[in-house]
């Protein structure tokens, strides 16, 4: 009799602890899984050649928001180059904005990325296949210029010894620009 009443008493406390062990692991389970929920590049709009991302790496971090277009016109004697793009970057965290180009092949090592925004030119940093404004405040002109301009070209080298003029258009940056800024504030 002792012996059927300490079994049953042992297998309701084992029942017990075993559901609040599946519950445990299943709540675990659901947080652990969130976070890769979130993590993704998501399309917010799109105005005229210019496309707004957002991307968040788990529901707990900043977002980084980013506005990009490719080129309308491409003068290239490469043949196997990837497809490039003009981008401007936004790090909610720290309200941060910088301008970089992807040309689709690697540059010409320690070379200048030239930009031509209507009548100014801005000479960028290359590095591997892509290339940054030299500085916060390079970027904030670059940024400022674009926005006002119509027409950017950007003129590079590879590392192969060949060469790309890529046109961008700048229509609807502005737009672009504002609604990267208002979903990363």
């Amino acid at each position: 009799m002792i012996y059927k009443t300490f079994h049953n008493i042992s297998r309701k406390i084992v029942n017990y602890f075993c559901c609040k062990f599946i519950f445990a692991i299943a709540i675990f389970t659901f947080f652990i899984g969130l976070p890769y929920s979130v993590n993704a590049q998501i399309i917010d709009s799109k105005f005229y050649d210019w496309s707004v991302y957002e991307f968040q790496e788990s529901e707990f971090s900043y977002k980084k928001c980013y506005i990009v277009s490719h080129p309308l016109k491409i003068d290239s004697d490469d043949n196997s180059r990837k497809k490039p793009y003009l981008m401007i970057a936004r790090y909610q965290k720290n309200r941060s904005e910088e301008v970089s180009i992807f040309g689709g092949y690697d540059f010409k090592m320690s070379s200048e990325i030239f930009m031509i925004v209507d009548a100014f030119q801005f000479h960028l940093k290359a590095k591997g296949d892509m290339a940054w404004a030299r500085s916060k405040h390079e970027d904030i002109s670059i940024i400022e210029t674009l926005l006002n301009g119509a027409v950017v070209k950007i003129r590079s080298d590879s590392a192969y010894g060949t060469y790309a003029i890529d046109e961008y258009s700048l229509k609807g940056i502005t737009m672009a620009y504002l609604r990267m800024k208002e979903i990363c504030r």
